[in-house]
């Protein structure tokens, strides 16, 4: 029996054999490009490059620029430019792709600050002004500029509207909370740094015997860390820092201890001249209090100011005694219901200031060392409190019993409390954000779905394949070692695997490049012809091409040989 023979477009007549053998060889009737050289590499680096400043257009621009200049046709130049692009995929996709997703970074900032500017100035008309997600704007531009034709255009740029604004929606992304804490060290797990449906499964997938402990221990660590870097936050103005691993009350101690070597450094050095008479300060608020406000406050100044002055000098720990008296008082008169006791403590506290001023007028030195004793132990108060709270955990506070030792310790700052701005607040807000579980510690239908659905296997019975169940659990283990968390996570301003793979995700350049693909396939389909794996007699395999013989016989041509589909 003779061969099947077939005949190409072109008249050309080969057999099945030698089509077969061109297609194991990878030519498919083509002949293979030759490897690139190096001027090759770095002309369509270039290109590359320039695909991505220019959102797809940078064939059409070399086409254009090079034909003007050198008299070719705009339309093999821009063929030439794309063979080379196609080629430098094909042998350099890492470097191909790469290259052009990070060229088109700028332009994707420049786009969207002229995108929001339009729709500012009312160039965007209002009807649609809010309603085309900036990413799908990009991703549509993006896609027309790599269509190859412009009959391809309406398809690719569609395509890259919706890949676009789609990516945009579920790239992982770091939130801004948990940025703050990983930038101080703080080793949060990757579902406490993006949140949402990640960190709920997360959560879930603590229920799992072997993973569940090492997930637990994941986000201990993140606690922990949390705990330390608040106490480091307290011993900032000092320079100082404690160890490590260093938490709870152990932490606490240790903070307490440093800020009082700070004061005793720096009080026995200390020697204020103060010759300012009781009536003198007092006089000065004569129009603001009334007659029994202002007795009160002459009191006070004199037991706890002047009584303490000696030879004209306050010293040491008078000094000391005296600043911290007055400030007491100050705090009790200020948070008072009462608008009078109120003014008393507002004076009070203009009186603590004038101590502060002499100190600094006489030993400018010494009162920058007190003020960071003074900054540090402020700051420790509402720690103080979140620790005692904590009593039963071992001093271990949560960033919620934080926050409300800050609220509590700032009635009189209500304005900055508001606004975010009390030492410490910053920090809680973020802990408070990114650290506590989203769902309950047990028995939540949540928890149970993920755990059955991970532990059953494919047989279908909870717990039923011991080997998969362990399998699974020390798969997930391993992804919540610290090394692994670290590479996945990223943080110390050093960007991890994920949150980098969602910056390339979240690019117009990703949308447009696959955007590419659809008319290409939507044609190959419309032909009968697309490359998608076929059931065959032999299995699932990848066709090449489809070829009919001249008496109807349609063979798909495989890496594997030849297979007849039948008339």
């Amino acid at each position: 029996m003779s061969e099947q023979t077939f005949t190409r477009a072109d008249g050309t007549k080969f057999t099945l054999s030698e089509l077969t053998k061109q297609v194991s060889e990878g030519s498919s009737g083509k002949s293979s490009p030759q490897s690139m050289t190096n001027t090759d590499l770095a002309i369509n680096l270039a290109r590359a490059i320039g695909q991505g400043l220019m959102f797809g257009f940078a064939d059409e621009a070399e086409g254009f620029a090079r034909g003007v200049l050198g008299g070719q046709g705009y339309e093999k130049i821009r063929d030439e430019a794309r063979t080379g692009l196609e080629q430098f995929r094909e042998e350099m996709p890492l470097a191909a792709y790469g290259s052009e997703i990070v060229a088109s970074i700028p332009s994707a900032v420049v786009g969207g600050g002229a995108l929001t500017a339009a729709r500012l100035a009312g160039k965007i008309p209002q009807a649609l002004a809010g309603k085309i997600p900036q990413a799908a704007a990009m991703g549509a531009a993006y896609g027309a500029g790599t269509a190859e034709e412009v009959s391809d255009v309406p398809k690719s740029a569609a395509g890259g509207a919706v890949l676009g604004a789609g990516f945009q929606k579920i790239a992982p992304v770091v939130t801004e909370p948990a940025r703050k804490l990983l930038d101080r060290g703080i080793p949060l797990t990757l579902g406490q740094s993006i949140g949402g449906g990640l960190k709920r499964l997360e959560e879930g997938v603590s229920s799992i015997p072997l993973a569940g402990d090492v997930i637990r221990s994941a986000r201990t660590r993140a606690s922990e860390g949390f705990n330390t870097e608040v106490i480091n936050e307290v011993l900032k103005p000092l320079g100082q820092s404690i160890p490590k691993g260093t938490i709870g009350t152990e932490a606490f101690e240790l903070a307490n201890e440093a800020i009082a070597k700070q004061y005793e450094k720096v009080i026995p050095k200390i020697g204020v001249d103060f010759n300012v008479a009781a009536d003198s300060l007092v006089s000065k608020f004569a129009n603001q209090l009334r007659p029994e406000e202002l007795k009160s406050l002459k009191r006070i100044v004199v037991n706890e100011l002047t009584d303490r002055v000696s030879g004209g000098k306050l010293t040491g720990q008078a000094f000391k005694d005296a600043q911290s008296a007055i400030r007491k008082k100050a705090y009790e008169f200020s948070t008072s219901t009462s608008a009078y006791e109120k003014e008393l403590g507002s004076a009070l506290n203009d009186i603590s200031f004038e101590i502060t001023r002499s100190l600094s007028k006489t030993s400018p030195n010494l009162a920058r060392e007190l003020a960071k004793a003074d900054e540090a132990y402020s700051k420790l108060i509402p720690v103080r409190r979140a620790v005692v709270k904590a009593e039963k955990e071992e001093g271990v506070f949560t960033p919620a019993q934080l926050s409300t030792s800050i609220a509590q310790e700032a009635k009189r700052q209500q304005s900055k409390l508001a606004l975010g701005q009390v030492p410490l607040q910053d920090l809680a807000r973020a802990g408070r954000a990114t650290l506590p579980s989203v769902l309950p510690d047990s028995g939540t239908a949540t928890r149970g779905i993920v755990a059955n659905a991970l532990m059953s296997g494919a047989g279908g019975a909870t717990f039923g394949m011991p080997l998969e169940s362990a399998l699974i659990g020390g798969g997930l283990s391993a992804l919540y070692t610290r090394p692994a968390q670290a590479f996945l996570r990223g943080g110390n301003n050093i960007r991890g695997v994920v949150p980098a793979a969602s910056r390339v995700m979240r690019q117009p350049a990703t949308a447009g490049l696959l955007a590419q693909e659809i008319p290409s396939l939507t044609s190959s389909a419309e032909a009968g012809q697309i490359d998608t794996p076929l059931r065959l007699s032999t299995g699932a395999m990848p066709v090449q091409e489809v070829y009919t013989t001249p008496n109807g016989l349609r063979y798909a041509i495989t890496e594997q040989g030849a297979t007849l589909l039948g008339e």
